[in-house]
């Protein structure tokens, strides 16, 4: 039976389970908050060919990603505590997860997949302090008894050193298989961990780790790990890393893969992502991240390829928990053993188990985190700054937003200050500018609002969340008519003649959404992809494709994050040390002119009336006059929380 039930529950219990039989199947009955699922539990992979010699045995994988510092549900940003998430919450469902297993007898891993040691103000003050076994977010792997984390991408915004730091602390190997060309050590390319099994067992269950950063972090980082570093294909590694686990006693082989789902038909290997290992079989389980999903879920329901139901990609059983401690994974293998084969995964069954208001914080993790977390809350309240009006990020991918346009003239003055008396330093000056806190995945609360008045260090933090070099880049015109066509792929293509569409496509996240201040163009969403922007002029002339600026962005751009296209070295003019959120500080203390007309860089291009839907914060509803001319009208509450509007074009 493979059919999916869809059962709505307005309950939000932690979790339940039970197994219930429907005709020869067995289903395991598991909530996903807030959707109950009916998971049937199928097997992985064909039986071993000789009889299993003993009873079968069960390991319980727990996995978590994400976390990006959140060890209490607090928002820093806002200075107010959050109804979920958090790594104190997480702990009581791994206690209670571990308990479970223990009265089955069952071997249990926990692993974390990266993304862990940035993300939060708390995480960035520690990591500008001396890492010591009372590093908050150390102790609390280590009273959790992780036993492996994995490295993701933005825990190399701070650097290498820190780090290797943190590894040195850890209390379980800290694992980064695929990155090379450094000496990484403290932490591991590989780890074989033995699982303790039941007395009976007619053997110990070995099991092999690796964990993969995404294809492009070497290239983001090359500021902090140099030239020399790079990462092997994730593909074909895997394949010869998995097999050098099973030489060496692996009976199974687990991924901390870094890295999304991905499509199938995907023409690169970084589109296809979890597919292309998936489809190397050199694995038996995944656990994936990075983008910030969850997978068994409905966002997965349409991708071909993945069968939400068994929760597995190209046929590996996988499992993704979300984001800042939203959820627990729980991946449960049954195990045969044969003396041909030693042990095998024979069937599994996945859940996420929600880390929600209800869900009780362990006081041991609030206990490591409460002078950090003071500290760090405290120094936020700082007053820096005043602002003479209200800079916000609701309508930012339907508008220019005022919090960009500070963005941009910070990048602006660093960028014109490094250039000074250069080559080129008498280009025009523009600054590229991403949709950040907009929405998007990161739900309602993911939005920046700033009131007429103070601007306190924590609103800074807000408008700086990554730890990004300012870098200035010489560009063409043609180089600026491509860039803002990728920009525009967020938009859906719109149907003139059909009202209320959607205007912005989930599957492409805010970030990727630049707008150029120095410059005024249209976005025609009618259009197809490539051919949505019209009329780029710079002071009030066309720009031809050959006109020569210099464009201020970041390294995460300049290295081709967000898909954009990676800027060669010998087109870098400027590189800025000094952080962004202090040249902020200095463009609100009124210290200089704005460098562009007062003028929104683009608007879309008139379609006689088209309507289209938006997704925006509820708070919103007081600022909608920025949007006037968009003619926009509440349209009610989204289920997510979401305050949609219809916008007229």
């Amino acid at each position: 039976m493979s059919a999916l039930f869809w059962l709505l529950s307005y309950q939000h219990s932690l979790w339940r389970k039970t197994t219930r039989l429907h005709g020869s199947t067995q289903y395991l009955i598991y909530h996903i908050n807030p959707r109950w699922y009916f998971a049937p539990m199928a097997p992985t992979r064909p039986p071993a060919s000789t009889p299993p010699d003993a009873a079968p045995a069960r390991l319980r994988v727990l996995a978590t990603t994400d976390l990006h510092g959140h060890l209490l549900p607090h928002d820093y940003i806002k200075d107010r505590a959050t109804q979920g998430t958090g790594l104190a919450g997480l702990a009581n469902l791994i206690a209670c997860a571990r308990t479970q297993a223990a009265e089955n007898t069952s071997g249990v891993l926990l692993l974390d997949n990266g993304d862990t040691f940035q993300g939060t103000p708390l995480a960035t003050d520690l990591a500008y302090r001396k890492v010591t076994a009372s590093h908050p977010i150390v102790a609390a792997l280590n009273h959790l008894r992780y036993d492996a984390i994995g490295m993701g991408n933005h825990d190399l915004d701070h650097g290498l050193g820190y780090l290797q730091a943190v590894a040195g602390h850890l209390e379980m190997p800290y694992l980064g298989s695929n990155l090379t060309g450094i000496d990484l050590g403290p932490l591991r390319k590989s780890v074989l961990v033995t699982v303790p099994l039941p007395q009976e067992a007619p053997a110990p269950l070995k099991v092999g780790l690796l964990s993969l950063l995404p294809d492009q972090t070497a290239a983001w980082h090359s500021h902090h790990l140099g030239c020399g570093t790079s990462l092997q294909d994730a593909a074909p590694f895997v394949t010869t890393a998995a097999q050098d686990l099973r030489a060496r006693g692996a009976d199974i082989v687990i991924v901390l893969a870094h890295m999304g789902v991905g499509h199938h038909d995907s023409p690169d290997a970084e589109g296809q992502a979890a597919f292309a290992l998936a489809k190397t079989g050199a694995m038996d389980a995944l656990v994936l991240g990075h983008t910030h999903r969850r997978l068994p879920s409905a966002d997965y329901a349409t991708r071909p390829g993945v069968d939400i139901i068994a929760s597995t990609v190209a046929g590996v059983p996988a499992i993704m928990a979300g984001h800042c401690g939203s959820d627990l994974g729980v991946m449960d293998l049954t195990l045969h053993h044969t003396s041909d084969t030693g042990w095998r995964v024979a069937s599994h069954t996945c859940q996420l188990r929600a880390n929600d208001a209800d869900t009780p914080r362990d006081p041991a993790i609030v206990a490591i985190a409460r002078t950090a977390h003071e500290r760090v809350k405290t120094h936020l309240a700082q007053p820096v700054a005043r602002t003479t009006q209200r800079l916000h990020s609701y309508f930012s991918l339907v508008t220019p937003a005022s919090t960009q346009r500070l963005t941009a003239r910070a990048q602006y003055n660093l960028v014109r200050d490094a250039i000074k008396g250069k080559a080129g330093g008498d280009l025009p000056v523009l600054a590229a500018v991403a949709a950040l806190s907009a929405g998007g995945r990161g739900g309602p609360g993911n939005y920046v609002n700033i009131a007429e008045g103070p601007v306190l260090r924590r609103h800074i933090a807000g408008l700086t969340p990554f730890a990004n070099q300012t870098i200035g880049i010489r560009v063409t015109g043609a180089d600026l008519k491509r860039w803002l066509e990728h920009a525009a792929l967020i938009f859906n293509r719109l149907s003139p003649s059909t009202a209320d569409q959607f205007l912005v496509n989930p599957e492409i996240p805010p970030f990727q959404f630049d707008t150029i201040f120095g410059l005024h163009y249209q976005i025609d969403p009618s259009a197809p992809p490539h051919q949505r922007i019209a009329d780029i002029s710079h002071a009030g002339r066309p720009v031809p494709e050959d006109q020569a600026f210099i464009l201020a962005s970041n390294q995460f751009r300049v290295a081709g994050g967000g898909g954009y296209r990676p800027i060669p070295p010998d087109r870098i003019v400027a590189c800025s040390t000094r952080p962004l959120g202090d040249a902020m500080i200095d463009t609100l203390h009124g210290n200089d002119t704005d460098p562009w007309e007062p003028l929104a860089p683009w608007r879309f291009a008139p379609l006689g009336g088209v309507t289209a839907l938006i997704d925006t914060e509820p708070e919103a509803l007081f600022c909608l006059g920025d949007i006037a001319h968009l003619s926009p009208e509440p349209c009610g509450a989204t289920p997510e929380g979401f305050c949609r509007l219809r916008i007229t074009l």
